[in-house]
């Protein structure tokens, strides 16, 4: 009797179960939802469903060939089923597909006897779902937690409530598939602040390139917000405004607006996860054609129901970088429709808007001038055109062309150019030289763009007339007597103008000098330096740029003279314009131009004489003594005042220095150790077609920030790359890349971030120093650092941030792993040191012996070298 009360009970308890969940509309483990019967999940109040729904496009298909899509829509929108959240990084599914809360707490989609998506969510305690009156998909526990939800996995689109978390991502659909798609939209963390932006994901084809070429590329931002605290999250409230909360429940909650609806009289609310009915249905969606928009549902618009655009974040849809694939982006005379155009030498091709090559010409020089004709190319003009490009795609970045046909000019003869833009970039000419193009372009008034194609092997130049001579052979015409008379007469006076110049070349450099500023650097003849160093005997050093010598003047002044090397053919007024541009940058932290020569092929430079020389000399001595020990007030010091001589050439001069070649050899100390940077603006002095090669041959490996090494264009992160670098080895008294350490921190970034991250930021110390260290300013100059060597140049910091965040006046976030050292510790830091230890040469391994005459990368230096877009 006891037996059959007991299970009596058991069932009935059952029972009541399954009544109470069919009451809240919960969804018991064991339920199915099947393709081919259009049976959905609803929400409480009917708002939401969840189901299978026709993918774009369906209808058009016959009846067996079907296809759904796995999602969640508006339930009672007639004719409307707007997917609001899918699992659509896969393929839509045929009418075979089955979906079923198993009983092991997942969710599992089948097509046929294919797994084609899960929630990941198999564990014990999941009871069941629940489709929540905001759209939210929920599983529950036994104790009625959220095991898994939806709005944490979001699709394209976010809906009132819904938060955009720091660790998720809108992801575009791509066409009719419903397929993920190219536009990202995701809050990117900032060293110091943080911002929203939609960036680019260049698909894999036709471009067949690396992953690393298919990194975010973002063209819209927020302005960035600081000092947020506690959860940041992007939300669309119920009233329809869009922005930024964070705080949470805390007395320091607060939003910033991104956009505030009219009608919004109150905050933006930082409420989410809100369970009811909005009262007006709403979405906000990143688009197939990458814009962010938000939508209303409107029930009388002429006499229809439909989705109304109430905002978007991209007002010009040009400036949505791959809207056009590779081609040109055109806006019509309301300048709010696009339309899309090829470049000439290509057509359109594929269900997405890509242009490919009507040749089999793609750039590539596998052997650089060899099996290469310049005459089997001509070069197309496309007039007011400019071009988005990846750095990689550069070859290089003229700014001394003398003429917008110039630009064409120099593609035409570069056997890897396909296309070079010209422009300019605050009243200076630019000229961009491309190997590759990707990003699409747009219209610009300002500039020319010139597109490498093949030569028409019928073209009008071999045209015969009647008299059987070719167009070519036409040219070749006798050059009459008068001619040559002409060209005699001009010779000589050639000749007599050569023999003026010559005569006069003393008084021109008297009038150079005259015009020199008062306060700007003085003038030495060369005999004069050769007395005032003892005939150059005394050597302090030699770098990149030449060799540096000791001496006095008359006045006992010492003073260090840099005799520079393979300078540029400039004239005397000009170099005296660009060492005038540098001598007039005083800073503390840079170290002091006094003067300069220039006689016929001499280049001098005379600097004030560092008594404490270089920082490598005391950084990087034995392990196993104290001698020469910077003690660690000492080394923060010196870390400060180079950050602020940095910041002084890249943001408060007029003419903007890039220094690129930033390393401890660099950093000068005085008789105080106050640290002065040296060698500024010199890149500029040597030109662009040395300025890469000369970097490299002095600067070390570990400097080299990944745009050097990839061929992007170098600004002003470059050298803040550099610069972490240079803070690492300040905080460990060592080389970066050792390879007398062991496989576990011969490489010192990555053992460094490994200890700061495991909580044992002390043991990252220069151990000379026994422990007599600043904790605090310790683990700020290892954040500060790996925020420095970040490979994504948008997520370094400038280096006045920087001087901020070490001075404390500013809290530092906890920096990502650089991807780089990710990169080789998952590699294997014991399999990357073996090879390293086998192939290892003091010399080659820090230096680039193999200088060819070929011209340079996009990689240079000079006062400014930033990209016009």
């Amino acid at each position: 009797m006891a037996y059959f009360c007991s299970t009596t009970y058991g069932f009935l308890l059952a029972i009541l179960l399954k009544i109470v969940l069919c009451m809240s509309g919960r969804v018991s483990l064991g339920s199915r939802l099947y393709a081919n019967n259009n049976q959905t999940w609803v929400s409480d109040n009917g708002t939401f469903a969840f189901g299978f729904a026709p993918a774009v496009g369906s209808s058009s298909r016959s009846q067996d060939d079907h296809r759904y899509q796995l999602g969640i829509w508006f339930a009672d929108l007639p004719g409307d089923r707007t997917l609001v959240w899918s699992a659509y990084l896969i393929s839509p599914v045929t009418k075979e597909a089955i979906l079923e809360l198993d009983t092991t707490g997942n969710l599992v989609l089948t097509d046929g006897r294919t797994l084609t998506w899960t929630s990941n969510t198999t564990r014990d305690d999941i009871q069941s779902a629940e489709l929540l009156e905001n759209g939210n998909l929920v599983l529950y526990t036994i104790n009625q937690h959220i095991a898994w939800q939806s709005f944490s996995h979001p699709s394209d689109t976010l809906l009132p409530g819904q938060p955009l978390t720091i660790s998720n991502e809108l992801t575009s659909s791509r066409g009719p598939t419903r397929v993920g798609g190219y536009y990202i939209l995701k809050i990117l963390q900032q060293p110091t602040s943080l911002t929203l932006a939609l960036s680019y994901n260049l698909p894999k084809e036709p471009y067949n390139l690396s992953t690393k070429a298919l990194s975010n590329y973002s063209y819209w931002a927020t302005p960035e917000f600081s000092n947020l605290t506690g959860d940041v999250t992007a939300v669309l409230d119920q009233a329809g405004s869009f922005g930024v909360v964070y705080g949470g429940d805390s007395a320091s909650a607060g939003a910033v607006y991104v956009y505030k609806n009219d009608n919004d009289k109150g905050e933006l609310s930082s409420a989410i996860n809100q369970t009811n009915r909005p009262l007006v249905l709403r979405r906000i969606i990143l688009e197939t054609n990458g814009n962010l928009r938000l939508y209303r549902w409107d029930n009388d618009v002429n006499g229809s129901r439909q989705w109304v655009p109430e905002w978007a974040a991209v007002s010009d849809p040009c400036d949505i970088a791959g809207v056009c694939g590779n081609g040109i982006c055109n806006l019509d005379r309301t300048k709010t429709n696009a339309t899309c155009v090829c470049l000439p030498g290509s057509d359109t091709s594929g269900d997405d808007f890509q242009c490919r090559a009507n040749s089999s010409y793609t750039g590539n020089c596998r052997v650089p001038h060899e099996n290469w004709n310049k005459s089997e190319f001509k070069i197309e003009t496309v007039q007011q055109t400019n071009y988005y490009f990846l750095p990689s795609a550069v070859i290089a970045n003229y700014s001394d062309i003398a003429s917008v046909s110039k630009c064409g000019d120099v593609c035409l003869s570069n056997c890897e150019c396909v296309a070079s833009v010209y422009g300019l970039n605050q009243e200076s000419p630019y000229c961009w030289v491309l190997r590759s193009l990707e990003f699409g372009g747009f219209e610009d008034s300002g500039s020319t763009m010139f597109v490498k194609v093949l030569s028409n092997a019928s073209s009008s130049e071999e045209r015969e007339d009647g008299s059987g001579m070719s167009s070519s052979t036409r040219t070749k015409v006798v050059v009459p007597p008068v001619v040559l008379g002409m060209l005699v007469l001009v010779g000589l006076l050639c000749c007599l103008l050569y023999v003026n110049v010559h005569k006069r070349r003393g008084l021109k450099r008297a009038l150079n000098s005259s015009l020199i500023v008062s306060g700007a650097p003085v003038s030495y003849n060369f005999r004069d330096l050769q007395n005032s160093t003892n005939q150059f005997s005394e050597l302090l050093g030699t770098g990149g740029f030449g060799s540096v010598y000791k001496g006095s003047l008359a006045d006992g002044t010492l003073i260090a003279v840099k005799k520079l090397d393979r300078i540029l053919p400039h004239g005397e007024r000009e170099f005296a314009t660009e060492v005038n541009t540098i001598g007039s940058m005083h800073h503390m932290n840079l170290v002091r131009l006094f003067g300069y020569c220039s006689e016929g092929a001499q280049r001098l430079l005379v600097y004030e004489f560092m008594t404490n020389g270089s920082l490598d000399k005391w950084l990087f001595v034995s392990h196993n003594t104290r001698e020469r020990l910077l003690e660690w007030s000492t080394r923060f010091h010196i870390a400060v005042g180079t950050a602020q001589g940095i910041a002084y050439f890249h943001e408060q001069c007029r003419n903007r220095i890039i220094h690129c070649d930033i390393k401890p050899e660099n950093i000068l100390l005085d008789e105080n150790f106050s640290p002065k940077v040296s060698d500024f603006g010199l890149a500029k002095l040597m030109g662009r077609e040395h300025s890469q090669v000369v970097t490299m041959v002095r600067g070390t490996r570990g400097y080299l920030a990944p745009e050097w090494i990839s061929n992007r264009p170098v600004t002003v992160k470059t050298d803040v790359y550099s610069y972490g670098m240079l803070l690492l080895e300040i905080v460990g008294g060592r080389r970066n890349l050792d390879m007398s350490f062991d496989a576990n921190n011969f490489f010192f970034p990555g053992w460094a971030f490994q200890e700061m991250r495991n909580g044992d930021a002390m043991k990252v110390a220069d151990r000379r120093l026994e422990g007599a260290v600043d904790e605090g300013e310790l683990l700020r100059a290892l954040k500060v650092g790996f925020w420095c060597i970040q490979d994504d140049v948008s997520m370094r910091p400038s280096m006045s941030e920087v001087v901020m965040m070490l001075e404390g006046s500013v809290e530092v976030n906890e920096p990502p792993m650089p991807q780089s050292v990710f990169e080789l510790i998952e590699e294997g830091l014991d399999h990357v040191y073996k090879a390293m230890k086998r192939e290892f040469n003091p010399l080659s391994s820090f230096i680039i012996t193999n200088m060819t005459s070929q011209p340079s990368s996009g990689a240079t230096c000079s006062y400014s070298t930033m990209s016009p877009r």
